[in-house]
């Protein structure tokens, strides 16, 4: 692989890592950071279970409109939490919201109307077209399994919960970048070494020859 081919594929990968940090740092937090995905099939076939979407944060939302999908903290429906609908009406209340694969609104199955508080992202939608990024939550799910692995047992190693939670994440994201760093350090002074060894080794070679 070429030296600018394999730039480019460092940046990309960079780049993904970035956003499925993010994904998964904003599932801890609940709060989604650009990005997020659905758990269920309530969006099917907008949105399918496991897939993620570009999430505009409530910062940056602009307006509101019916038909648009919307993240939400819900009050009942699922228990309460983050909830992915779509915006099918309004009244004095607030928005009514609906899951493009159910028969009956929120509101219907005890959700009071949303309100603009509660609406913390919007789904990027493009004539109406929710950019969908397919699989990607399954995947995030799998790498935040993982690291909630990964924290129980370093808590259960050195008995501090510090590294817990989002700060925890933050912690342990810190450490395996310093690790990365100090190995990739140490590989490059070792391939520098064994370059320079390498050439001294040719340029003594040459020498006996020519001698």
């Amino acid at each position: 692989m070429s030296g600018f081919r394999k730039s480019i594929v460092q940046i990309i990968s960079g780049i993904l890592l970035v956003l499925v940090v993010l994904l998964v740092v904003g599932q801890i937090i609940g709060q989604p950071i650009l990005l997020a995905f659905v758990e269920t099939g309530s969006m099917s076939p907008t949105i399918d279970t496991g897939d993620g979407f570009i999430a505009i944060p409530d910062a940056v939302l602009g307006s509101i409109e019916t038909g648009d999908v919307i993240v939400y903290q819900a009050q009942v429906i699922e228990g309460g939490g983050l909830t992915t609908h779509r915006i099918v009406g309004e009244n004095s209340r607030g928005y009514l919201t609906k899951g493009d694969a159910n028969t009956f609104i929120d509101q219907d199955d005890g959700e009071p109307p949303v309100k603009e508080t509660q609406i913390v992202a919007k789904a990027l939608q493009i004539r109406g077209n929710v950019i969908v990024i397919p699989h990607l939550g399954t995947g995030a799910e799998a790498i935040q399994s993982g690291i909630s692995t990964v924290q129980r047992q370093t808590v259960s190693v050195f008995g501090t919960s510090s590294v817990l939670g989002a700060q925890g994440l933050a912690y342990l994201f810190f450490g395996v970048t310093l690790v990365w760093y100090i190995v990739g350090e140490w590989r490059d002074r070792n391939t520098k070494q064994s370059d320079r060894e390498s050439s001294r080794d040719t340029r003594m070679n040459t020498r006996i020859a020519l001698g």
